[in-house]
């Protein structure tokens, strides 16, 4: 599943937050978003989803335009890992996991049935929290969040993942991993979407790098190692922003 944003404009009365976003972001491929706070990564992901339509410009998904999709019809494409998401202290990593198989025309009464059963074992296992499972995520690291929050997202079998700032919490080494394990899902033919403001490890690991600043595009293509020193050096972006 490939998106094709041409021109794509989003603004509130008096305030432009995006203008002219033109991009491709390839379905089996690891991109980083990236930008300080206010540069409209979170914004543009919200649009990706249909939780906000654009102003100007077309949105165009698996060869499909946006436009003509509902808000239902475009989640259906994307596992969401949104800013901020509340841990379940009493879930067992089990129990998330087989939440990513749920969805409302299932109604109340829904259970697993085989299928998901191989779902959400297929998830745990890819994220290696397998010897996780039966624990509950008030006893787990920053780091075994992480990857339970991914099992849960695989679990819904979608094929674009879309996180947005999923790894402000963690330190440097479980960053690193977790960028590490993004590069590998990819690989294997799954689009990842990474708002981010770590611009170190995104030049190390991310394939595309597509880099905002007051909306507009500052940087569009692969990754290369000179980059966070050109953007430091020219246009401020740093670590804290």
């Amino acid at each position: 599943m490939n998106i094709q944003l041409e021109e794509v404009s989003f603004a509130v009365p008096g305030r432009p937050i995006l203008e002219g976003i033109t991009t491709s972001i390839a379905g089996d491929t690891f991109t980083c978003l990236l930008g300080p706070n206010g540069s409209g990564k979170t914004t543009l992901l919200r649009l990706l989803t249909g939780q906000l339509k654009a102003t100007r410009g077309r949105i165009v998904i698996a060869g499909v335009d946006a436009s003509t999709l509902s808000q239902r019809e475009m989640a259906r494409g994307f596992a969401i890992l949104p800013q901020g998401v509340q841990d379940p202290p009493h879930l067992t990593v089990h129990e998330l996991v087989a939440l990513g198989r749920f969805h409302p025309g299932k109604g109340w009464g829904w259970r697993l049935d085989d299928a998901d059963r191989a779902a959400v074992a297929a998830a745990i296992l890819q994220c290696g929290v397998g010897h996780l499972a039966d624990r509950t995520f008030a006893v787990l690291s920053g780091g075994e969040k992480q990857r339970a929050w991914l099992a849960f997202c695989l679990a819904q079998e979608k094929g674009f993942l879309l996180l947005d700032e999923s790894l402000a919490s963690l330190d440097y080494v479980a960053k690193r991993a977790f960028f590490q394990f993004l590069t590998t899902l990819a690989a294997k033919g799954r689009g990842v979407l990474l708002a981010t403001h770590d611009l170190e490890l995104a030049s190390q690991f991310a394939a595309k790098l597509l880099v905002l600043e007051g909306g507009a595009v500052l940087y569009d293509g692969p990754r290369r190692p000179d980059l966070p020193a050109l953007l430091t050096a020219g246009r401020g972006m740093g670590p804290g922003d």
